[in-house]
């Protein structure tokens, strides 16, 4: 059902203000602009944006992915019979009306604001910082362009300022607190009656041709893709690398400090404002010793003074070259003479001389290996760049294979979560590649993909298979049972109908069943808060908490139908139970902004005019469910 997606991604404020940050980086912007309608085979014209096509497989694409890590078993196919096509071509006309809408008003986003986004965004940080590397990596994976995030983020940020002044003080009045709470606690007093599917008969050849058309997706076989791929082998690259002994001599001496190859001072350091101070100071150190002499004329104790173990060009990044270079001249216990910097006036003390620091040889191994990994990263970027280069050049799969010396192996068609015809399912590093074979067409070409954990491969989706139920001929024994249960479940239906009728003419709910020779109507009664907390709670539980009083509802359930008939409905007390009202106002609070953020999409629409492609989106449907395949 779309509340699947509902309840997992379509947050209005989410999915209109920051789908592209919050759900996985999904492409929230809009085609380049044209004019007119809708252009043929485009999803929709809002305003003066065009969504196209492309667009929407791409959000689609993503939010499938992210519903796939709570849901594993989700499909593309499953997700769109659940209405992620319509739900996703609805938040994407959304987000570009806010935008136009925000355009028109001169509101807009600059290139620093986004930058601030891109920087603050953790996936693109290391060790807590922004990192250009991590960012490229990311984003590629993603199967986006720099252009294009920060064209989708501009976008978020107009939307946020529409939204944000619109949702940000939002109260729940008393009254409405109470009136939800109440609904929590009224007591719903009725009965409800099963009413079994018996068999109907045998259906014939024709029925069960006719059950399996219309139910043919309960059949069909998704997508298939066939596809070829080749290891970007880092291991043989890496066989082929050196590191010669001057770039380790040379990478040693232009920064030794980074591979211990500086000397250490453990010192300790008064700053003090004037020179005067700080010659008192440092004639009272020579006298009482240098702590006292910092608490007694600056008052600063041990801990303000001590500084640990300092290189020198640390301690010079810290104070100044002339403090450290005055520093490291002087012997274990030397006491400097008061020294200026930016900051001050320095009296520095060695409390020990520290290490010495590491040799050239000593340091040899870490350099090396630092060495040797970045020139195995840039020997397997090159091999990318190069096979990139080929691509755009138009050349083969093969030829660019036999330039990068890659070897080519073949996948027969599987599904995207790696299953094919008579033949056990992918896994590990293969599954993961036909998983990433679904994001990109035959027409595409090579691509390289980060399949993580350090592996690169090279794809190309050669064959697509659609969506196809099988032959009728191959399931014609589920098919047939199948139209026996249906033509159970429609004769069982016509007889509770009956029941439903007669209560519907003024009939007593018992007597209509008794008239009708079934069972007993067996009692119910409930508070929809004695159903808070639970999970898979019956279809027909909630249709009882949910009927008004003198209705009755007919549910399909396992092996039948049942009868729910509400008698009545017991007002509850919301104050009797503890903290239910505050409760109440938080959750109906919690949904405030999200409705006030889809109004002012929905005004957004009808103010810029939104021109909606029906055809193309049922085609994209039907294309990516396999509805409509006979």
């Amino acid at each position: 059902m779309i509340s699947f997606f509902r309840r997992y991604l379509t947050s209005w404020p989410v999915l209109i203000l920051f789908g592209i940050i919050l759900v996985a980086f999904a492409v929230t912007g809009v085609g380049d602009p044209y004019g007119g309608s809708a252009p043929a085979g485009s999803v929709a014209k809002v305003g003066d944006r065009t969504i196209t096509e492309p667009d929407l497989l791409q959000a689609i694409d993503r939010t499938v992915r992210e519903v796939r890590q709570r849901d594993p078993a989700m499909t593309q196919a499953e997700a769109a019979r659940q209405g992620v096509v319509e739900l996703m071509a609805t938040q994407l006309i959304g987000q570009a009306a806010l935008e136009e809408m925000g355009t028109r008003a001169g509101l807009g986003a600059s290139q620093e604001a986004v930058d601030l986004v891109i920087a603050g965004i953790p996936a693109f940080q290391s060790a807590g910082k922004f990192d250009q590397a991590t960012y490229d990596r990311v984003i590629a994976g993603q199967g986006m362009t720099d252009k294009r995030l920060r064209q989708s983020l501009q976008g978020d940020l107009t939307r946020e300022q529409i939204i944000k002044p619109a949702t940000a003080a939002l109260a729940v009045p008393d009254g409405v607190a109470e009136l939800y709470a109440r609904l929590m606690v009224d007591r719903h007093e009725g009965a409800v009656v099963l009413v079994p599917a018996e068999p109907a008969g045998t259906p014939t050849a024709a029925e069960a041709e006719r059950w399996f058309k219309a139910n043919a997706t309960r059949f069909t076989i998704p997508q298939r893709r066939g596809f070829r791929y080749a290891m970007i082998d880092r291991a043989s690259i890496a066989a082929g690398v050196t590191v010669t002994d001057k770039a380790i001599a040379d990478a040693f001496a232009k920064d030794p400090a980074r591979y211990g190859g500086a000397a250490t001072r453990v010192l300790e350091q008064v700053v003090v404002p004037d020179e005067a101070k700080a010659k008192a100071l440092a004639t009272a150190a020579a006298a009482q010793g240098f702590a006292a002499a910092a608490q007694g004329i600056a008052g600063f104790g041990a801990a303000d003074i001590a500084l640990g173990s300092q290189t020198e060009a640390a301690f010079a990044r810290a104070t100044s070259a002339a403090v450290a270079k005055a520093a490291f001249a002087l012997p274990a216990g030397g006491i400097s003479a008061p020294i200026k910097s930016p900051l001050g006036w320095h009296v520095v003390r060695v409390a020990s001389m520290g290490g010495a620091g590491k040799t050239l040889a000593e340091a040899r191994p870490q350099i090396e290996t630092e060495l040797r990994d970045r020139a195995i990263d840039d020997a397997v970027a090159d091999v990318v760049a190069r096979i990139e280069d080929g691509v755009e050049a138009g050349k083969s799969f093969a030829d660019i294979a036999a330039e990068t010396s890659l070897t080519i192996a073949t996948q027969t068609p599987v599904t995207e979560r790696g299953q094919g015809e008579n033949q056990p399912p992918l896994t590990g590093d293969l599954a993961t590649i036909a998983a990433r074979a679904f994001k990109h067409e035959a027409a595409d070409g090579p691509v390289v993909e980060d399949i993580g954990g350090g592996k690169l491969v090279v794809i190309e989706t050669s064959t697509v298979l659609p969506a196809a139920p099988p032959p009728l001929n191959e399931v014609m024994p589920l098919a047939m049972a199948g139209a026996a249960q249906d033509k159970a479940m429609k004769a069982a239906r016509a007889k509770a109908e009956k029941v439903l009728d007669a209560v519907k003419k003024g009939a007593v709910f018992a007597k209509a069943v008794a008239d009708a020779g079934f069972q007993s109507p067996q009692p119910l009664n409930g508070r929809r808060i004695d159903l808070v907390g639970q999970q898979n709670v019956p279809a027909a539980a909630r249709a009882f908490l949910n009927g008004a009083p003198g209705t009755t509802q007919l549910i399909a359930v396992p092996g039948g139908w049942a009868m729910v008939h509400v008698d009545r409905v017991i007002p509850g007390n919301p104050r009797a139970e503890e903290g239910l009202i505050e409760a109440s106002r938080r959750e109906v609070g919690s949904a405030l902004p999200a409705e006030m953020a889809e109004a002012l999409a929905k005004a957004s629409m009808t103010a810029v005019g939104v021109d909606r492609n029906e055809a193309t989106l049922r085609t994209i449907r039907q294309r990516l469910s396999g509805d409509g395949v006979q």
